[in-house]
């Protein structure tokens, strides 16, 4: 993706929502399902469900509920608590490796088998915040693939509330 591309995307998530497409597939897999598809676990897990994938069109929907006890919200910021960006940009990123499952599998199943994706996330082409996450928000998070290969995937996201966008990110991916 050139520079132009990406300044395009960019401007497109700040404005526009990560459409689900004619052929998305409404599910509901839990916390169970995550752990067996991505490496991370608590206290770092920052979505708690999948809601629906469209492998055709590489895109992927998963929630997470912010926790209004995370102690996090103790130091940032008393008085006017604010879930942290880079918490955000993280949800984001293990819903691309959720998303990154689906696509090198080419499968909507998830079983005893089943193991987590081995991709490291190396760079944060851009973030941005148009309004502040608060103590028990529901977050949507919508990614989708950009690019994806056996070498990297490069996915654009976002974290919506009530259908409208709080941030966005494009994240690149190392499979290694």
């Amino acid at each position: 993706m050139n520079f132009e591309e990406r300044e395009a995307v960019i401007n497109s998530l700040k404005r526009d929502i990560i459409e689900l497409p004619a052929g998305t597939i409404q599910v509901s897999l839990g916390m169970d399902s995550i752990y067996k598809i991505i490496p991370h676990r608590p206290p770092f897990v920052l979505i708690t469900s999948i809601s629906a994938i469209n492998i055709e069109h590489g895109i992927i929907e998963v929630k997470y509920s912010v926790n209004p006890k995370d102690p996090v919200f103790e130091g940032h910021f008393p008085g006017m608590p604010v879930y942290p960006g880079v918490f955000q940009v993280e949800g984001m990123g293990q819903a691309g490796l959720c998303l990154s499952y689906f696509i090198k599998n080419n499968t909507l199943k998830i079983d005893e088998s089943s193991e987590p994706v081995k991709g490291l996330f190396t760079r944060v082409h851009n973030a941005g915040f148009n309004k502040g996450v608060k103590p028990g928000d529901e977050l949507t998070i919508r990614v989708k693939s950009i690019e994806d290969d056996d070498f990297m995937g490069l996915m654009s996201a976002q974290v919506l509330i009530n259908n409208e966008i709080y941030s966005h990110s494009i994240l690149e991916v190392y499979y290694p």
